[in-house]
């Protein structure tokens, strides 16, 4: 990142107000750049936690609270991931049936609930709308690019680090704590046919990797949990991430 040294502090003001207007529960930002060797430091630390999403086999639990009617969807299942572009989950409900099956590769995604007859498929050209209330996004980003963007601001605060991100349209203000542990806010504008608005997801994990995740999205009080409770030695085969709709129902 180049900037000099007038144009950096402007960007830092203006991400600063970005953060208090978007975000009024997480404490303003300084107007104040940070030094060099703070940078630095930032740049290492945001290295590190890249470096910890890799290639995985996770046995995980999940639970899904559907904000419309309130139910929760429970169920256990395998996570498959290939970072940066795939993941596929295949969770099983009682007496083995699918309960859900998500499909993603790179912007395309399949998203299945058996059970309700629920699928619906879509990619980079969807509208976000579409995926509203799905939890797509926020799997796709933590599970496969969690620190991913360009660092825009940092600083050092008690036991953790404060990095904030801008990925695409969003802005990610990512807290990682010394112990492992990651908090983060990711906010972006959606358009709509007749406004603008404004989608709040926050994640609370344990670390990157296997761990306990809480996921919550404002604008549609979606909340997930996903508690993982083992991990395979070996990485995940190339034939877990084949398209579903191209294989036969065995295959799947």
């Amino acid at each position: 990142m180049s900037l000099t040294r007038g144009g950096r502090g402007c960007a830092f003001a203006a991400i600063a107000l970005a953060l208090s207007a978007c975000a009024p529960s997480i404490t303003r930002a300084p107007l104040a750049p940070p030094s060099l060797a703070q940078w630095r430091a930032a740049r290492a630390r945001l290295a590190s936690l890249r470096a910890q999403v890799v290639p995985r086999t996770l046995r995980v639990a999940l639970a899904l609270r559907e904000p419309i009617t309130g139910r929760v969807l429970e169920a256990r299942g395998a996570l498959a991931i290939a970072p940066p572009a795939s993941l596929r989950m295949i969770l099983l409900g009682p007496g083995g049936t699918t309960a859900l099956d998500l499909w993603i590769d790179g912007d395309r995604y399949r998203f299945a609930v058996p059970a309700i007859d629920l699928l619906k498929r879509g990619d980079a050209s969807s509208p976000r709308e579409a995926r509203r209330g799905l939890p797509v996004d926020f799997l796709r980003w933590w599970l496969l690019h969690p620190a991913d963007g360009s660092l825009l601001w940092a600083s050092r605060e008690a036991s953790a680090d404060r990095l904030v991100l801008r990925d695409g349209a969003a802005i990610v203000d990512l807290h990682a704590a010394d112990g492992g542990g990651v908090t983060a806010r990711r906010t972006t504008w959606t358009m709509l046919p007749t406004r603008r608005q404004l989608d709040d997801e926050t994640v609370d994990a344990e670390r990157i990797g296997c761990g306990k995740v809480r996921y919550h999205q404002a604008s549609t009080g979606l909340e997930v949990t996903v508690r993982c409770e083992g991990e395979e030695a070996s990485p995940p085969s190339p034939r877990a991430f084949v398209d579903p709709d191209t294989l036969s129902e065995d295959e799947r």
